[in-house]
């Protein structure tokens, strides 16, 4: 009995040693792959010339590429970059319902995190930091038509972020992380005859991403 003891021991020993010995620590550095689910969508504040018609924002899925530095064993800096597509529309007027393509979102964003170091294998972290929007506009045969030139300024705006990575061995671990990433942009449409029009879009995307890391 006394050796099923000491073998059970070693054994409660052993995986306690291994779950402590799989989280990354100061020095270490992690590389992710992210799929995401992009919410929200906007209605831009104001329509074009005299149509009585908005430019829409919708959203959707993406991917992602993050780096994960540890300065501080519970102190760590994300960065990321991201893409994807958001559909444009237009609501009301005479240009209602016409698609206007897409609006490429190339989120390049830092976030400082705090991981608490208390659950072993499971580790979960809160984030705050900036995002920069790159938005590169691919419109559609329809607005060539009607707009001489038309596009999405690129913005700053915060990010606040939520997550947990759980190890699956020394090296990999998987990873679920939601986010706010704001997104504010200037949308401007010129038409036929010069004229243009600057409108702004207010999208309050919430981010789900779902992906795997790995840590040298």
């Amino acid at each position: 009995m006394s050796g099923q003891r000491h073998a059970l021991f070693c054994a409660l020993a052993a995986l306690l040693s291994w779950s402590s010995s799989v989280g990354a620590e100061q020095g270490d550095t992690e590389i992710g792959f992210r799929l995401l689910w992009v919410t929200g969508s906007a209605t831009a504040a104001g329509s074009i010339a005299d149509t009585g018609s908005s430019p829409t924002l919708s959203s959707g899925p993406g991917i992602e590429i993050d780096w994960v530095l540890w300065p501080l064993d519970e102190l760590t800096v994300e960065l990321s970059v991201g893409a994807s597509p958001l559909p444009v529309g237009t609501t009301g007027g005479s240009l209602g319902g016409i698609d206007g393509g897409s609006v490429w979102r190339l989120p390049l964003s830092a976030v400082a995190q705090y991981r608490p170091d208390l659950f072993g294998k499971f580790d979960p972290y809160v984030g705050l930091g900036f995002v920069y929007n790159v938005m590169m506009f691919d419109d559609s045969s329809a607005f060539k038509e009607l707009f001489s030139d038309a596009g999405f300024s690129n913005e700053i705006d915060l990010v606040a972020q939520v997550g947990v990575t759980y190890a699956l061995d020394l090296r990999w671990s998987a990873n679920l992380d939601l986010r706010y990433m704001g997104l504010r942009t200037t949308g401007t449409f010129v038409g036929a005859d010069g004229t243009g029009d600057e409108l702004d879009f207010f999208l309050d995307p919430w981010v789900v991403g779902l992906g795997f890391r790995y840590r040298y």
